[in-house]
This record gives structure tokens, sequence and C-alpha cells, in this order.
């Protein structure tokens, strides 16, 4: 598998399974909840829609309960039992808890058409849900993923009962899925094979084996992308109106929001993410749209962005992906939740975790840490930035360039993208950055002379120069530790024919030197020990994960092995056309609290 951009082209592999997890008006005295004699089940309730049709909801209710209560509900597509130790634990603490199939999913009828029915669909269950005799007129929502992304569409209508929202690792249409930085993955096919009618097809998405064998063939064939899906035995016909919008215009923007719709919601909120979640750039997404005009958080907002990866924003772990964290990231998410609806529904005081707006934790040695912020902006209290030194070569692990802090003798590079290379069909295991086929650059910094916080997002902006119209540019930044070991920050890619705008694409001038923003990866907090180093790798995307940009000016989605071009790329390094990495740096400052205060 090609190295660069992994932890970006991998975002996406976690998305679905992960999802299956998960006002009063604030201020209002309802008084304590009571403490149910036990749970009882109601399946099959048919929660009416405005157009006739209806939601098929499951409904947990207290036992023995003499007052109505307020309700917690789900509104997901993946309809399976997986809920149930939530809808459990909520009731068991006198909530109603409603697990709510999407339109064409499980038991609800109609066509499912991802995204496209939540917003308004969503409103009409939380008035039916806010309106029930048992219910005391308050409704929050909960989940994550594709069940987070939507308690933003179904907030922004402005339902009366909606109280507040929970949304952790949300998606957003066009921004982290089902394409990010216009760049859709072979992993749509797979999910959306998934969520094919209305049963669950939990086996053979996670057959990893069918669609690892799956995609290499495909790659292999040097097919058209938009093949895809028949190729892989599900004619998928969302998949073709996907690929019919390569671009981010109005029909992703009517699926994300617009941030003016983001900013006008001002319910109370706890937003959760993680430092290796592949939906993270959705969820923060939303979290810029909604600040203030002046940039600041508002006061009922919470965000915490804990070490996780995308099922960890749910069941955090302290082990996985081969890193290990301290028994402080392992935070009880369900009684967070639980804490944060009595805070909102019952007036009780903000959960003990969230001691400012935002909780972040640093990983690393000496550290491995909760820290707080009053906004995410306020964790990063400044910036160094390294310029790319190729040095005539940096073509690989052992020959690599430089990152150093000055201009001064640094000088350019290049490599060659060479779509026709299928080399890369297989995963082969490789020291992070020695899996270079000619077709990337590695850069190494000078050791760190002190422990050095770095907390934010990286920017990496390149001065390139590219033969040819287009062609697909990721990069993967990893923490060398004095013990050799790599640890991977963060990753992004860029497709150069969207170098200026997500919106429209500009062919490039073969030849033309211009300017690539990389985009800024994932946020993370890490705190470098002495001694480590930064590695930056830059190479084509070109594998099994993505879709296939064979080099060619028509769109990518039809172009095939005959259109394939082979580029030489040059990374120039000159006043004029720097190229740079800029990290943001940590407050040193800050306290670093070595458990989570529960």
């Amino acid at each position: 598998m090609h190295t660069t951009a992994t932890a970006w082209l991998k975002r996406c592999t976690t998305l679905a399974l992960g999802a299956l997890l998960l006002s009063a008006v604030p201020g209002a005295s309802l008084g304590a909840p009571e403490e149910p004699a036990g749970v009882a089940l109601q399946m099959h309730v048919r929660i009416p829609l405005r157009d006739g049709t209806y939601l098929n909801a499951t409904l947990f209710r207290p036992v023995g309960a003499t007052k109505p209560a307020p309700v917690v509900f789900m509104l997901t597509p993946y309809p399976a039992d997986a809920s149930h130790p939530s809808a459990n634990y909520f009731t068991k603490h006198g909530f109603i808890y409603a697990y709510v199939d999407v339109r064409g999913r499980g038991d609800s009828p109609g066509d499912f058409t991802p995204l496209e029915h939540e917003a308004l669909d969503g409103y009409d269950v939380v008035e039916w849900l806010g309106s029930q005799p048992w219910s005391d007129g308050h409704v929050g929502m909960f989940g994550g993923s594709y069940a987070g992304g939507d308690q933003w569409q179904v907030a922004a209508q402005h339902p009366p009962h909606l109280a507040t929202i929970a949304p952790v690792a949300s998606v957003r249409a066009g921004v982290d899925w089902p394409m990010s930085n216009n760049m859709p993955g072979t992993y749509n096919v797979q999910w959306l094979t998934f969520t094919t009618g209305h049963t669950l097809y939990t086996s053979l998405f996670q057959d990893s084996a069918l669609w690892q064998g799956a995609f290499e063939r495909f790659y292999l064939s040097g097919k058209a992308f938009s093949q895809l899906d028949v190729e892989a035995g599900n004619p998928l016909p969302i998949f073709h109106t996907w690929l019919q919008h390569p671009e981010f215009d109005d029909y992703w923007r009517k699926l994300a929001l617009t941030p003016d719709q983001v900013a006008g919601v001002k319910l109370p909120m706890l937003v959760i993410t993680g430092a290796r979640d592949g939906d993270q750039p959705g969820t923060l997404s939303f979290y810029r749209d909604h600040l203030n005009a002046d940039g600041s958080q508002p006061a009922n907002y919470f965000l915490v962005v804990g070490p996780w990866d995308h099922p960890g924003t749910r069941e955090p772990k302290a082990d996985f992906g081969g890193e290990h964290h301290a028994a402080a990231s392992v935070i009880d998410v369900l009684r967070l939740h639980l804490e944060w609806y009595r805070h909102v529904f019952f007036n009780e005081p903000t959960p003990a975790f969230l001691q400012k707006n935002v909780a972040y934790y640093v990983s690393g040695p000496g550290a491995d840490c909760w820290k707080y912020a009053d906004s995410l902006a306020g964790a990063t209290k400044g910036t160094r930035t390294l310029y790319l030194n190729g040095r005539g070569g940096a073509d690989s692990l052992y020959r690599s360039g430089d990152l150093q802090d000055a201009p001064a003798g640094a000088t350019g590079a290049s490599w060659v993208s060479d779509p026709a290379d299928l080399s890369h069909a297989k995963a082969v295991p490789a020291p992070p950055g020695d899996a270079l086929h000619g077709d990337g650059l590695v850069f190494h910094s000078a050791p760190f002379d002190r422990d050095t916080e770095i907390t934010g997002q990286v920017q990496i902006k390149l001065s390139l120069a590219i033969d040819g119209p287009d062609a697909d540019i990721g990069y993967d930044l990893y923490l060398i530790t004095p013990d050799g070991k790599a640890h991977n920050l963060s990753g992004d890619a860029i497709r150069a024919r969207y170098r200026q705008s997500l919106e429209r694409a500009v062919a490039v001038k073969p030849g033309e030197t211009n300017s690539y923003d990389l985009g800024k990866g994932l946020w993370f907090s890490v705190r470098a020990p002495k001694g480590s180093r930064l590695r930056l790798v830059l190479q084509s995307v070109n594998d099994v994960w993505s879709e296939k940009n064979w080099n060619a000016s028509k769109p990518v989605a039809e172009q095939t092995a005959a259109d394939a071009h082979r580029e030489t790329i040059r990374l120039i390094q000159t006043k004029e056309h720097p190229s740079t990495i800029t990290l943001p740096l940590g407050d040193e400052a800050a306290a670093c609290k070595a458990s989570a205060a529960w």
C-alpha cells in the first residue's frame, strides 16, 4: 500500500461500524430524574412524517416512572442491536431512549439516500417524541459518525422540542465523506454495500480480505473508477450520483449545511472527536462555522479531542494502531453523556471532566495527560516554520532531505508520478517513508533540543511545477522518537486541479510553478521528547484505496489506463516560491492533568 497519506486514505475505513454507538431550556430546573425499577421495550413504533410515511423506532422506557421524562434518541442507518447497551444505560438512569431507523433502513420504508432526508425527517421525529404523554417535552440527540452528522442537520431545522445535541465523530458531506478534498475512495462502495436495502450486511462489510481483493483486482484492471461498483458486484445508483458531483457544488452544500445554518444552531452541545478520527475534519468544520464572530467559542459549546481513532471516540482504548496511551485517556464516554444530559435537562452542574470549553489530550513521553483551553485556537500558542531542503535528492528514507529553520542553502528536488506503476497494489510492510518507488520525497528535521509540545494542525505549503495537467499529491508527518519508532501524526492530500478552490477545477499548465496548500491534516497534540525528529514524506497518491487519478485532464472518474500520463513533479525552493511546513506549538504553561479528574 502506498505509504504517503495512508492516514488520510484510511480515514473512512472505520466510518460505518463506529457509528453504531453512540431543553429543558438551559437553566430551567426540572428536578432530579427518577431511578426506574426496570426497562420496558416497545418495538416497531411508527413515527409519522409530514409526507405521509413514517420512521421505525424502538423505544426503551423506564418502568415505574411516575412523571414524564426527557427523551434521548439516535437517528441512524444501522438497524442493529449494537445500541442496546446505550439504551439500557440511559433508561436505567431515568431517561427515555429511542433508536430510530432513517428512511429506507431497518424497518423504515422508502429508499435510503444518504443524508438527503435526515433534516426534515429528524425534525418530525423530535417533535413527535417531545409531544408524547410520557415525554416531558425535552429531547436530546445522541450518536456518532453518520449519527453525529445528522444531528447537525436536524438541529439546523430548529425543532422547538430539541434541547441539546451531542455529536461524536461527525461526518460532514463533501468535507470528509464520501470524499475529502474532492477525492473519493474505494471504501464508498464497501460502505454503500453495507447499507444496501433494509438489511445490515455486517459480516460482508467486515470481510476485509474480500474487499482488499476486490479493490486490488480493480486497481490492476485499469478500468475507470465509475465502474467500481459493478466490478465489485453491487451496482449502486447513489455512487454514480456522487461521482457526477466531483467538486464541492450545490449538491454537497445542501447536504453539508451552510456556515450560516451551522452558526444558527444555538443549542448547548457536547462534541467529541479524536486525534486519529477520520471524521475529525467534519467535526472541526462544524466547530469553526459555529464560532462567534470574534473567533471565540460559545459558552455552551464543549469540545473534547482525545487521542483516539474513529471507533475510540465511542469506546476509548489505551492501545490501538500500535500506540499506547496512559489510563487517563480511557474516559467513560457514556457517563460523560449522562452527566451532560443531566446538566441540560435537570440544571445539574457541568460535568466535572469539562473543566473548560475545550479538553484535549497530549500524547507522548512525559505527557499522556489532559489539558484545557477556552477554545481550540487557544491551545496553540505559537508556530515554527521549517523550510524543505531537497539537497538535490531526498528520494528515500536513507537519502533524505532536511527540514531547516532558515531558507538559506535550501534547494528543491523532484519525483516522478507514474500512474501506470501498479507496484503498490499490495501493502508491503516497510519503515514509513521507505516504500518509495521513485515517486516521493523524504525530509527530516534536526533533533529537538528540548521537549517540545506540538498542538494544533500543521500547515504545508509547497511550490511545485508539474509537467502535466493533474496529479494527486499527499503527505504523512511522523515523529521519530529517540528509540527509532515512527509515530504518525497527521496526513492529507490534494488534487492539483483543485489547488485554487474545491468548487472548480483549474487545469495545471505544464511546467508552471504553482502554490499548493496540502491541507492542515488532523488536529493533534503530542509532546516531542528531546532528541526526537520529524519526518515528512511527500508522495504521489496511487493505491487501491483511492480513486485512481491517471494524471489526465478529463474527469478523474472516467479516466482509464489508456489515459495514463507519466509526470515529473518538481519541488521548488526559492525566495519567490518557498516550500514550507509550519508547526503549531502548544501551550507549555498549561497544566497537564494526569487523570481525567473523574
